[in-house]
């Protein structure tokens, strides 16, 4: 009888991973025993991977604006000069612009420019993001691709802008089709939709203090309270493991029960 090893050690990817879902989710893949590389516009991710890093675990970091496709096409071809590639990818990166008190932008007010600049980090990132991991992991035969949408992508939330909902509604469908390329390669994609989750995004608004609009808006929620960046991040890290090799193309949703 054949006995498979399943390789541990992977090298993750995570965009936007200096703060929050973010952060969280460069926490629990390394205990999940993987290497990771943190990919944030901010260059305190430098000392973030520093911090964390050990001999036996190493995390890396890389600085990239992924508002740019150039930024992007440098960014992928240093990462596949010096690791050859990453096995899990989680498409994490994303912007939700505001207005100065903390509302969001009504239709009428998003300009074309703040449109462009939503679907260039939300989506097209996403899209050359995952375009690029796939090739190489389609060349090992195995890969985890794990893109963050939002509540807002399938459904109405008048918190959220237009702007903001159309790209992460279109991340979703994105990973569909992206699920239908990958699978004869052994590689999934999925989609978690995460519901109103603390963190420091979260708590910008100009409704009143951030803990008084996370306890409002919990009494919508079956559980009746907001989530938690690890509960999401917990989320990330059954889609990227071995025990998710039968799931693809589907939504997580993480959001307490207020929308599934």
């Amino acid at each position: 009888m054949t006995v498979t090893t399943i390789p541990t050690g992977r090298l993750a990817a995570v965009t936007g991973g200096a703060s929050g879902i973010g952060l969280a989710t460069v926490h629990r893949l390394r205990e999940d025993g993987h290497k990771v590389l943190i990919i944030d516009r901010s260059e305190q991710v430098v000392e973030l991977a520093e911090e964390l890093s050990t001999e036996e675990l190493p995390v890396y970091a890389k600085v990239a604006d992924l508002s740019s496709p150039e930024e992007i096409k440098r960014l992928t071809a240093e990462i596949t000069e010096e690791f050859g590639g990453v096995d899990i990818l989680v498409n994490n990166a994303g912007i939700h612009p505001k207005q100065p008190d903390g509302s969001h932008f009504a239709i009428k007010d998003i300009s074309l420019e703040q449109w462009n600049l939503v679907m260039d980090v939300n989506l097209t990132a996403t899209f050359l993001m995952s375009q690029w991991a796939m090739k190489g992991m389609a060349e090992r035969g195995w890969g985890r691709i794990v893109n963050v949408a939002s509540r807002a992508g399938r459904m109405y939330m008048p918190i959220s802008g237009a702007h903001y909902a159309a790209s992460k509604a279109a991340v979703i469908g994105f990973t569909r089709t992206l699920a239908g390329d990958c699978g004869p390669h052994g590689i999934t994609a999925n989609t978690v939709a995460p519901g109103r989750i603390k963190t420091p995004l979260s708590d910008v608004s100009g409704l009143g203090s951030s803990q008084n609009l996370h306890e409002e808006f919990a009494q919508s929620v079956p559980l009746r309270r907001v989530g938690t960046s690890d509960e999401l991040a917990a989320a990330v890290s059954f889609l990227a493991s071995e025990d998710s090799s039968f799931v693809t193309g589907a939504v997580i949703d993480v959001n307490g029960g207020i929308f599934g």
